[in-house]
């Protein structure tokens, strides 16, 4: 009986875990913006999950340079009339999410990259990017 009962436990667990709930993908992303010399403005890109999501998520974690910030938006990489409203990353709030809805549908299987400007100086931002 025990070993029924724990049988039964265990298929319950791996069907419960199996069946959960998919996440979109989310990268590290560094780059180089504003000022002089070589930029490096883009993340790489990133298969948005079709979970019918209608955001891109932002968060910079470490800035070169104290109270600098970029402002980031994520496109569609074949449809780049698809994009995300613009967010403003900055120092003084490093770590905090920000989200930003989509101008229209953003069909999920599809890829997303990031794309940064600088707000003045030469800034290079590490953080993570979920389309």
């Amino acid at each position: 009986m025990m070993k029924k009962l724990l049988c039964a436990a265990v298929l319950a667990t791996t069907l419960i875990c199996s069946s959960s709930t998919v996440h979109a993908g989310t990268i590290p992303f560094t780059v180089t913006v504003g000022g002089t010399g070589s930029q490096d403005p883009l993340s790489k890109r990133e298969r948005k999950t079709d979970d019918g999501d209608t955001f891109a998520y932002f968060r910079g974690q470490e800035f070169s340079a104290d109270k600098a910030g970029i402002y980031v938006r994520s496109y569609n990489l074949d449809k780049e009339y698809i994009y995300s409203g613009q967010r403003f990353l900055v120092s003084t709030t490093a770590g905090i999410r920000q989200s930003a809805q989509y101008n229209m549908t953003a069909p999920g299987g599809e890829y997303y990259y990031m794309k940064s400007e600088a707000q003045s100086k030469r800034v290079t931002v590490k953080g993570y990017y979920c389309p």
